[in-house]
């Protein structure tokens, strides 16, 4: 998704229906999961829809001034960046389990420092784009993300299976690649349109 957020919008809306698509299946598939099921499917549409508006934002109104990164990278890189942090962290040196019976690869240690990557990135891309928010994106992308990935581990726990799919050979299907990201795209568009609407300009004030 990193890469792919960085092609032409053109080409990423394609993308998003294809990612949106098999994660929906891969939903329905687990069917077994009950209603928890409907309330990852609208965060799965709502997220994905996110990430299109944050990536055609700024070539509908421009850029704003001076330094610039992709819009779209405020939910994408923090999030990427948490799941590598977390993993290595928590392969280490983690001990304190999370959520054992729902995550149980999840430790404390592994996920604070997470948090604190993505916090980081995130407010340093945010910064640079000069995004009123980047102290609450930086706060909240952490727990978000987590969030995200717990409601599909609950989901596959109610299922009965491991991972939402087999699509990526050990790695598990699309939802599990996907699930920390679609719950941060919605805070960063709700925190995001605001700034859109008062400014006027589709970006943000300085």
């Amino acid at each position: 998704m990193l890469l792919a957020s960085l092609t032409p919008w053109q080409i990423f809306g394609p993308i998003l229906v294809v990612v949106g698509l098999i994660a929906l299946w891969e939903l329905f598939r687990m069917s077994r999961a009950g209603f928890p099921l409907i309330v990852e499917a609208l965060v799965v549409v709502l997220g994905l829809a996110g990430l299109w508006w944050l990536r055609v934002l700024e070539n509908v109104v421009g850029k704003p001034e001076g330094l610039w990164v992709p819009l779209v990278l405020i939910p994408v890189l923090p999030t990427w960046t948490a799941d590598i942090v977390a993993y290595l962290v928590g392969s280490t040196v983690g001990s304190r389990k999370i959520a054992p019976r729902l995550s149980p690869g999840k430790t404390w240690e592994g996920t604070i420092a997470g948090f604190v990557a993505a916090g980081v990135i995130a407010y340093v891309i945010a910064r640079v784009d000069y995004a009123w928010y980047a102290p609450i994106v930086a706060l909240l992308v952490g727990p978000v993300a987590l969030g995200g990935d717990l409601l599909e581990s609950w989901i596959k726990r109610r299922a009965g299976v491991k991972d939402s799919g087999t699509l990526f050979p050990g790695h598990g299907g699309m939802l599990d690649r996907i699930d920390s990201l679609v719950a941060v795209s919605i805070l960063t568009f709700v925190l995001q349109a605001p700034g859109c609407c008062l400014t006027g300009s589709g970006m943000m004030a300085r």
